[in-house]
């Protein structure tokens, strides 16, 4: 019996990467599932970077620098960057889905502040928080999530609306429509001096690891958990190791800690929290 449900499992696993696979090639467009890929667009295509984004952009590098000169030491963390993890429909466990979460500190209680900053100081990588701390917490953060679609230019697939903007931290929802969102689980990495929108910019106004098109995406090498790798590393220097993903997280993304954030030159500590 062991051994069937394993064969089971290896069987389910073979094709659902395979199906992913078909499907991409074969062009699968923003209305449509990728069925039984790593994950299925349910992108907000109509949000595209807009010209007051990029002056939002422009005003945060101009905040960040001027806090950073005026002290004559790094910025202080402005965000808490957590992961919120899901397993995908009708995998069996076997595929899961991954988004950063950076939400602003001040939308915390100093009571809320203090809890996350004494597991950040005793974390390695990061840090599980247990659904009965984050249930009933609001605090408002950006969500950023890449999923598999037709669209070919930059970070097409990346949705940054309204939605994603203004993110509920105890929200039950995802980027892509083949999460089962009712089994998020939630993990703290530690903290940044990105805000959301900056993070955003960092991660899509150049090339950060890939072009995070929607033709870019690959079920095995460039999907939604090598996206939250490149957020996670290259842009906040954070650790990119994630929690129990399998099959789901196969690359290591090659880029120097922080190398894409360049609102100003990387800090070595007292700007993020690092882990090695």
């Amino acid at each position: 019996m062991a051994m069937a449900r394993v064969s089971r499992r290896c069987r389910l696993l073979v094709s659902a990467v395979a199906a992913s696979l078909l499907s991409v090639e074969s062009g699968a467009t923003e209305a449509q599932d990728i069925e039984g890929g790593l994950m299925a667009p349910r992108l907000k295509m109509d949000h595209q970077p807009s010209a007051n984004s990029r002056k939002t952009l422009l005003r945060h590098k101009a905040t960040l620098e001027t806090r950073s000169s005026a002290a004559g030491a790094p910025a202080a963390p402005v965000s808490y960057v957590f992961l919120q993890k899901f397993p995908l429909e009708d995998t069996d466990d076997l595929l899961w889905h991954t988004e950063v979460l950076v939400c602003p500190r001040e939308g915390f209680t100093p009571d809320d502040q203090a809890y996350l900053d004494a597991k950040i100081q005793s974390l390695s990588d990061f840090v599980a928080i247990d659904e009965e701390w984050w249930q009933d917490k609001t605090a408002s953060c950006t969500e950023l999530g890449y999923g598999g679609s037709s669209c070919t230019d930059r970070c097409c697939a990346v949705p940054h609306g309204f939605d994603e903007s203004n993110f509920p931290l105890n929200e039950h929802r995802a980027v892509i429509s083949n999460a089962k969102v009712e089994e998020k689980y939630l993990y703290l990495f530690g903290t940044g001096r990105l805000e959301g929108d900056d993070t955003y910019h960092a991660t899509c106004d150049a090339k950060c690891w890939s072009n995070w098109a929607g033709t870019d995406y690959n079920p095995l090498t460039n999907n939604c958990n090598t996206f939250t790798s490149t957020v996670l590393h290259c842009v906040f220097g954070l650790s990119e190791k994630k929690p129990d993903l399998g099959v789901s997280d196969l690359v290591n993304v090659d880029c120097p800690p922080a190398s894409c954030d360049r609102s100003s030159s990387p800090q070595v500590d007292g700007g993020i929290k690092r882990v090695s």
